[in-house]
């Protein structure tokens, strides 16, 4: 018995996801936005972590956490 499997793609995304502390409000409770950046697919976190290191040195806002979040597409047909 021979089954026909659709060939399937796979790919992987990599995102960087900076949460950034940008001020406080009138009743001193903390402001924060949220930056994400694509990445390429070797970036790994020591990447992360130098790249973060470099952002957060250079901005006007503190970073108050960092993700590196991995998506895998399964592909289009399931």
């Amino acid at each position: 018995m021979v089954f026909d499997i659709p060939e399937r793609r796979f790919f992987i995304m990599k995102r960087l996801s900076i949460r950034w502390l940008i001020g406080y409000d009138e009743n001193n409770k903390p402001i924060y936005r949220r930056q994400t950046i694509s990445v390429d697919d070797f970036f790994d976190l020591a990447h992360a972590q130098a790249f973060v290191n470099i952002l957060d040195k250079y901005s006007n806002y503190t970073c108050e956490s960092a993700q590196l979040v991995t998506t895998e597409n399964v592909g289009d047909t399931l």
